[in-house]
């Protein structure tokens, strides 16, 4: 069964300058990956140095893990699937906000807004949900914000601003709507909202009465708003077309542009503290900014998370994103910085993780149809990521490598590879400090067709052992993003494409899921 459209439709347009933000599961990126002999340190990682000669170890025959001297330091402590077939809607959750004054989780997506019940964080119990129109097509909200105890305001692209009433948690009731196009990310400040449009503007509105937001402005000519963030006088836009947009609030009602600072990807979340501006930019990573002077940010550098970063959170000395793989959390208050974070956990998740939120010492994550919530442990440990899950090899004898990347905040030790028949392995380094990769050196010598999985043992806690699915032929099924990720195959779709160029004005390349 095809994924409903537009949410498995994925637009790859060839025109350059033809800008493109993130669709409804937002862009897939594999993540870095070294599979055609290239140094580690390409693609990022704080590996060796690119110059300097690899030398090959070739570790025991044998994926028993060592003995574990650390516990994982960050895990899923209760989940739910956001899911009700009796009432036929799920969600693909695209935001999600913890309220933990009110004991809540509210998440938006395809099923509308839904509520969770999370006084017991190890049993989230789904209460009610609400969506944008009686269609079911259009079942879906794409941000929220909390207004006040019991409300609520969600964006649709199509309907633009609703404020809900959660006063019957089971119940939820429409209390207000305003229209507008391409409502995306919001941000409040004292009486004024801001909301971020695809379609080129930012409006603000009037909240000093919650429940009924009246319009006052529009600050336009801009590119393709996602989300906006105020931060005291100052406000940023993340413009996939134009980078970070610099707002100054002198006049809250009348925001005016002042900066803009240019992105090596498409700028889709963002989020400011005190010193720094983080940027969750798809396939360029986590980009960061010094906020000494918060009208003129400086790009202090940028983070690879090891896949498209989706969303930003910050708690407690601790940075986190999301990468549809996995959740990555940095240290930005001991080992690491504000501008210069340290690595500190990496946890793959079930689907698809999208969007993040923490609060009260609690990391509530929107894992496709799965609301994850997550804690810290005490300690700092190793964590493993490999670049690909899957190599597929030519009809030949052939050589490939694989990066492989401590995210953790300890040492990682290599400490068993056990390869298939007909292939050999080693590693160029067996331990990767904090936030350094090496490689996987695999050597197939070709003969009969290739099926099989090569195991990598590791002290890290949360996954002592990984898997490598090797094949021959170059049949492969690629990188899956997340665990129970479908394939992703290009289809030719001729006459959607012509329409779709033709309408465009570019050359139009589609792609969509094929199967669950």
């Amino acid at each position: 069964m095809l994924l409903p459209l537009p949410a498995a439709l994925l637009l790859a347009c060839t025109d350059p300058d033809a800008g493109r933000g993130p669709v409804d599961v937002g862009p897939f990126d594999s993540g870095s990956s070294s599979t055609d002999g290239t140094d580690p340190a390409d693609s990022g990682g704080g590996a060796t140095d690119s110059g300097a000669p690899l030398t090959w170890t070739t570790l025991p025959a044998d994926c028993t893990p060592p003995a574990l001297r650390s516990a994982d330091p960050f895990t899923m402590v209760g989940s739910v699937i956001n899911t009700q077939t009796s009432g036929g809607w799920f969600t693909e959750i695209l935001d999600v906000v913890y309220l933990p004054d009110e004991d809540r989780v509210l998440t938006a997506g395809q099923g509308g807004l839904v509520v969770h019940d999370v006084e017991d964080p190890a049993e989230p119990v789904t209460r009610g949900h609400l969506g944008a129109a009686d269609d079911p097509g259009l079942l879906r909200y794409y941000n929220l914000l909390a207004a006040s105890p019991g409300r609520v305001w969600v964006t649709h692209r199509e309907f633009g601003l609703d404020t809900l009433s959660l006063d019957d948690p089971d119940r939820l009731s429409e209390l207000h709507s305003v229209d507008g196009l391409g409502y995306e990310g919001m941000a409040r400040s004292g009486d004024h909202l801001y909301i971020a449009s695809t379609r080129g503007y930012v409006d603000v509105f009037d909240v000093s009465a919650p429940d009924a937001p009246a319009f006052l402005w529009r600050l336009d000519d801009l590119g393709r708003p996602w989300d906006i963030e105020v931060a005291g006088d100052a406000a940023y836009v993340a413009d996939a077309d134009l980078g970070v947009l610099v707002l100054s609030l002198a006049d809250p009602a009348a925001p005016v542009e002042v900066g803009r600072l240019p992105s090596a990807g498409q700028p889709f979340r963002l989020r400011a503290t005190d010193d720094a501006l983080y940027v969750a930019s798809g396939a360029a990573g986590l980009e960061i900014f010094d906020r000494t002077d918060p009208l003129d940010p400086v790009a202090t550098g940028s983070l690879d998370a090891g896949g498209g970063v989706q969303d930003v959170a910050v708690l407690d000395g601790f940075l986190g994103v999301v990468t549809q793989e996995a959740v990555v959390l940095y240290d930005i208050s001991r080992a690491g910085t504000p501008t210069a974070p340290s690595p500190y956990a990496y946890e793959e998740t079930e689907q698809y993780a999208m969007a993040l939120h923490a609060a009260d010492g609690l990391w509530a994550v929107g894992d496709w149809n799965i609301l994850g919530m997550w804690a810290l442990g005490d300690d700092p440990a190793p964590a493993v990521d490999l670049a690909v899950d899957q190599v597929a090899f030519l009809d030949g004898a052939e050589t490939r490598r694989v990066t492989v990347t401590n995210r953790g905040g300890a040492d990682l030790a290599l400490t068993g590879l056990l390869p298939p028949d007909g292939v050999e392995a080693r590693v160029s380094a067996t331990t990767l400090a904090p936030g350094q990769s090496g490689l996987v050196e695999l050597d197939w010598q070709g003969g009969d067709a290739l099926d099989g999985t090569l195991c990598l043992a590791t002290d890290d806690p949360g996954r002592p052992t990984v898997s490598l699915h090797l094949t021959s032929g170059g049949e492969g099924q690629g990188k899956a993003v997340g665990q129970q990720a479908p394939d992703f195959v290009l289809q030719d779709l001729d006459g959607v494409e012509h329409r779709l160029s033709e309408q465009l004005g570019h050359p139009v390349v589609l792609a969509y899921f094929a199967t669950w």
